[in-house]
C-alpha cells in the first residue's frame, strides 16, 4: 500500500437521482445498542481498503466516528433509510445515511470481509435509495475516494453519477 496523506485523498460527490424501486429485503434499521457492533465491522470492512487512512487508526476512533453519525454531529441521522444486514444475530453490513446541506448522504456503507462480494452493499444501498424515495427525496449523494475503484465502479452501478 502507498503512503498517502490525509491532505493528498481526493474525493468526489456522487449523486442518483430517487426513487428507485427495489426488490424485498431482510434488513434491518440500526439502532443506538448497535454502535459498538458497526465500529468493530468498519474498522475491519476499512482494513487495507483505500479509506483506510480514514479510519482514525483504531477501533475506537471508528466507532466514535459511527456514534457521531448517530448523534448528527455530521447531520440528521436517518435512521429509517439506514440499514444493517445479520448474519447470525450478528451485523456483518451497514449503510448509514445522514443529512448534510439538506441532502441525504450516505456517509458510511461497509460490509465485513468474511461477507465482501456477495452483493450485500449493492442491495443496502437499493434498501437507502427506495426508502429516501418512498420519503420523498429526490436525490442521495455521496463521497467517494479517487483511489477506491471498486467502490466507484459499485455506485456508478447503481446510477450515481458526478455531482453537478
Amino acid at each position: 500500500m502507498t503512503d498517502r496523506s490525509a491532505a493528498a485523498t481526493k474525493r468526489f460527490r456522487l449523486d442518483v437521482r430517487l426513487p428507485r424501486e427495489v426488490p424485498a429485503h431482510g434488513f434491518r434499521h440500526p439502532v443506538e445498542a448497535d454502535i459498538p457492533a458497526l465500529g468493530r465491522l468498519m474498522w475491519d470492512a476499512y482494513r487495507g481498503s483505500p479509506d483506510e487512512e480514514d479510519t482514525g487508526g483504531s477501533v475506537v476512533s471508528v466507532t466514535e466516528e459511527i456514534r457521531l453519525a448517530f448523534t448528527g454531529t455530521h447531520g440528521p441521522f436517518l435512521p429509517t433509510a439506514s440499514f444493517v444486514a445479520d448474519d447470525e444475530a450478528r451485523p456483518v453490513a451497514a449503510a448509514l445515511v445522514t443529512v448534510w446541506k439538506e441532502v441525504p448522504l450516505l456517509a458510511y456503507v461497509f460490509t465485513a470481509p468474511s461477507h465482501a462480494g456477495r452483493g450485500l452493499g449493492r442491495a443496502l444501498i437499493e434498501a437507502t435509495m427506495h426508502a429516501l424515495g418512498e420519503q420523498g427525496h429526490p436525490l442521495l449523494s455521496l463521497a467517494v475516494t479517487e483511489h477506491n475503484s471498486r467502490a466507484r465502479r459499485l455506485y456508478e452501478s447503481l446510477g450515481f453519477t458526478p455531482h453537478r
